[in-house]
């Protein structure tokens, strides 16, 4: 089991710098989370993985791969078959004359397969068409949701109380529903539990996380100089002391920054920094504090003047109140108009695909069959999956412990996270890297460093530049992924 030629030609027969790494990963008996950044080889890593593990498993179907796209699964599984055919591994079971065996799949694929063998408990009929645009979809079902005022009497007066918070709009109200049908896949799971202290306590912490960022960007050694510019420019402004509040950041930010987010260019009598002899070395000191604090810097000023209120007013409550109470129906009037089309979105196929294999404490009879059947699943793209999706895999390997034979292996880059249309969410991989546990699975960290696509002069350029221009820190929250050097 080797490298691609295209690898292998790209070092030249010597070990990469990460081999220790890449030896580590192809242990049948650990589970794994890999970041695998471009170039690295992270293909020929899972599919080595894969030949290993079919000299362990009683019948290859106990093997599951999951990808992305179908043409990655189809490149996939051509790879699995040369290299069973060039000797690679030993191919019990003739899987070149019974491709079918190999369950190397997109994680849709996976999903829809689970719908159709529970139909009833996966809440569908005959296979619906999956399409990629369900925009139609949504604003079908926020229109049906608005029509209930002629028959139900509480969905009446919720779409009165936003009427009049929206100056009587129904078509902004048709496509604010629309939007959240659309963005089901965040918010779903929370609608039995949405409470205004908890919602303002999420708040609290958004607005907590912001300030500590924008605290931890200033060194350490520069804060006393910091504060005290802060409270030269707020006495000249009038706005009293700088308390080192979210409140006086954002002040902060609106004195150094332009309405676009710009650094300005110079700081005057406007920002708190008057022209004269007395506020002259104030402004230089200012443009050399300020001046060596990077991009990140600006960043999180920038995010500091939009953070929410760390309370709800009590319209805004009502009106949050008013669409909670209406998403119901709206859901219920989207899955009306999935069964009348015949037609479905992704996110809709992953909810059943959850739905089919029951809750941890009562699994359904498709939940056990799969917990005997699958005892190794390798997730390929991991950055790319969605919250739904995370679910799923986490609920296919619920029950699973170290040492029972059982693995899980997910590679992906944080970097590469391409997939927001479909409601990636590349929080998933940080927080599960971090973690170091996907559900109930402990999982080994592994790091792949070597770049093969390119020459030495380019990976150094790209390390060099991206190092700059990604953030420095990540954010699991907002998705934020630092540059990780080949």
């Amino acid at each position: 089991m080797t490298l691609s030629k295209r690898t292998q030609s790209a070092h030249a027969g010597s070990p990469p710098p990460d081999e220790a790494a890449r030896t580590r990963a192809l242990d049948p008996a650990r589970s794994f989370i890999v970041q695998a950044p471009a170039g690295s080889g992270k293909t020929d890593l899972l599919i080595k993985r894969f030949l290993v593990l079919l000299a362990t498993v009683e019948h290859p179907e106990e093997i599951v791969a999951i990808t992305f796209t179908r043409k990655a699964a189809g490149e996939m599984r051509e790879r699995v078959l040369a290299a069973l055919a060039e000797g690679k591994a030993r191919d019990r079971w003739e899987l070149a004359a019974n491709p079918a065996r190999l369950r190397i799949q997109t994680i849709d694929a996976l999903c829809a397969a689970l719908t159709r063998q529970m139909p009833l408990l996966s809440r569908f009929g005959a296979p619906p068409e999956t399409i990629e645009d369900a925009s139609d979809l949504y604003l079908e079902a926020a229109r049906a949701t608005l029509e209930l005022v002629e028959t139900d009497q509480a969905a009446a007066r919720d779409v009165e109380r936003l009427l009049s918070h929206l100056d009587n709009d129904v078509g902004r109200i048709e496509s604010l529903l629309a939007g959240m049908l659309e963005k089901r896949d965040h918010w779903v799971r929370h609608l039995k539990h949405i409470d205004r202290a908890g919602l303002e306590a999420a708040l609290a912490n958004v607005r907590k996380e912001a300030l500590e960022r924008a605290r931890r960007l200033v060194p350490a050694a520069k804060r006393n100089e910091f504060a005290a510019i802060a409270g030269y420019a707020f006495a000249n402004l009038g706005l009293g002391e700088f308390t080192d509040d979210a409140k006086s950041w954002s002040a902060l930010a609106a004195i150094l920054l332009t309405q676009k987010d710009a650094h300005r260019a110079a700081l005057d009598k406007r920002q708190g920094f008057p022209a004269g002899i007395g506020g002259a070395p104030w402004k230089d000191r200012a443009a050399a504090l300020f001046g060596s604090l990077d991009e990140d810097f600006r960043e999180a000023l920038a995010d500091l003047r939009r953070l929410p209120p760390a309370r709800y007013s009590e319209a805004q409550w009502e009106m949050l109140d008013a669409i909670a109470s209406l998403l119901p129906h709206a859901l219920a009037q989207l899955k009306v108009v999935f069964q009348s089309r015949g037609q479905v979105d992704f996110a809709e196929v992953a909810q059943g695909a959850l739905a089919a294999l029951g809750e941890e404490d009562m699994p359904t009879d498709l939940a056990l069959a799969l917990d005997y059947k699958v005892r190794h699943l390798l997730v390929d793209e991991f950055q790319d999956t969605s919250i739904t999706q995370y679910e799923l895999i986490a609920k296919l390997t619920a029950g699973w412990e170290a040492g029972d034979g059982r693995t899980v292996f997910a590679v992906g880059d944080p970097m590469q996270s391409i997939y927001r249309f479909r409601e990636a969410e590349v929080g998933e991989f940080l927080k599960t890297w971090k973690s170091g546990r996907l559900g109930e699975v402990v999982l080994e960290r592994a790091r792949l460093a070597a770049n093969f696509r390119s020459q030495a002069g380019i990976v150094a350029w790209v390390n060099e530049a991206f190092a700059r221009i990604l953030p420095a820190h990540e954010d699991a929250g907002s998705g934020a992924v630092p540059y990780t050097a080949s």
